[in-house]
């Protein structure tokens, strides 16, 4: 898959995700979802999204730990992770030569916004953006409800099933070349490559209650004052505005979503260091406590979903794999993929 690609991020970007697109609809680039957890997975490590995200292997492995099962992402392989789904990410070289070392391609689309960037091992087993381009285009709604349909949980053994998931995978990868062909002028907007990879960095640790302007700094390798400064310029609002107002945003989202999410979770799932910083911070927004604003908003007809989110997942019981409720991973039958090592966990 490294072969003859370009050494220019830009536009290296740009043939991966062709060479992906064409992979997927041929059948030579296997597809992996992980289980689809029966409850709200509770907390643990890693991070989660809104919107699916899709990953596709270049070079090196990633590890995926999710709450119930493992995955270990090879080169040539793609790994779609549904909505809501808490995962993190181990990488890993496979030598000590340039064309070995950990490389991949995240793709994730929400809100109006196309994220797509190549990721490089910064601290060891950790990823780090390599190169960010972060667009709007008509396009991107599209490919966010491509990518949620496809990672729809469903019959496993259903070869329909996953002949239409590896259609829908493609179809998404041939949207994110036409959004990125589409040029300047469907660029969100045109803030200097740090901000940008700020808002991406805030995007997968909005869950952390760490998360911090001196921590994003560092990252970052600049000072705090000077990162607040560029920010408010660039964005018209603080840094640390910005991020309580992303965290409201999402809580918005899983109270609308997960009925059964008890409010102390919304929390946490936001980022929110305590229950009580978020019912004030919550109120000051809205005037209300997020249980009296979530029982005021209508409710939703029978079996209705927002479009980039599968239905709710019920609190209850965490799902436990066994040996008579295993974890299926789910693979259109014929891809080329060795199934044999150990890589699923209870």
């Amino acid at each position: 898959m490294m072969a003859d690609l370009p050494t220019e991020p830009a536009q290296r970007l740009r043939d991966l995700v062709e060479r992906f697109a064409r992979a997927a609809a041929e059948g030579r680039a296997p597809l992996w979802l992980p289980p689809h957890p029966a409850v709200w997975p509770g907390r643990g490590e890693g991070h989660f999204h809104l919107a699916a995200e899709l990953f596709l292997q270049v070079s090196g492995t990633t590890r995926f730990v999710f709450p119930h099962a493992e995955r270990l992402l090879q080169p040539g392989e793609m790994l779609l992770v549904p909505p809501k789904l808490l995962h993190d990410e181990h990488v890993r070289a496979a030598g000590p030569a340039p064309a070995q070392a950990f490389q991949n391609l995240v793709i994730h689309a929400d809100a109006g916004s196309l994220c797509s960037h190549l990721a490089h091992e910064v601290q060891p087993c950790r990823p780090g953006i390599l190169h960010l381009e972060v667009r709007g285009h008509p396009q991107v709604a599209r490919i966010q409800d491509w990518l949620a349909d496809a990672a729809l949980p469903g019959d496993e053994g259903d070869a329909a099933l996953a002949l239409q998931r590896r259609a829908l995978v493609a179809a998404a990868l041939a949207g994110v070349r036409r959004v990125l062909e589409a040029g300047a002028a469907a660029e969100v907007s045109v803030e200097p490559p740090l901000i940008a990879r700020v808002r991406s960095l805030i995007r997968d640790r909005l869950g952390d209650h760490t998360l911090s302007v001196r921590d994003l700094a560092a990252h970052c390798g600049c000072s705090a004052d000077y990162l607040s400064h560029l920010f408010h310029r660039h964005a018209g609002e603080t840094l640390a505005a910005h991020i309580v107002r992303l965290r409201l945003d999402r809580a918005e989202r899983l109270l609308a979503d997960e009925a059964a999410l008890a409010i102390k979770e919304v929390a946490w799932a936001c980022g929110f260091a305590s229950s009580g910083y978020f019912i004030r911070t919550f109120r000051a927004r809205h005037g209300l406590t997020p249980a009296v604003w979530r029982q005021a908003r209508p409710r939703r007809p029978a079996g209705a979903t927002d479009a980039a989110v599968p239905a709710p997942l019920l609190q209850a019981r965490p799902f436990v794999p066994t040996r008579e409720r295993p974890c299926h991973w789910a693979r259109l039958p014929g891809d080329e993929a060795d199934d044999s090592r150990p890589d699923t966990a209870a």
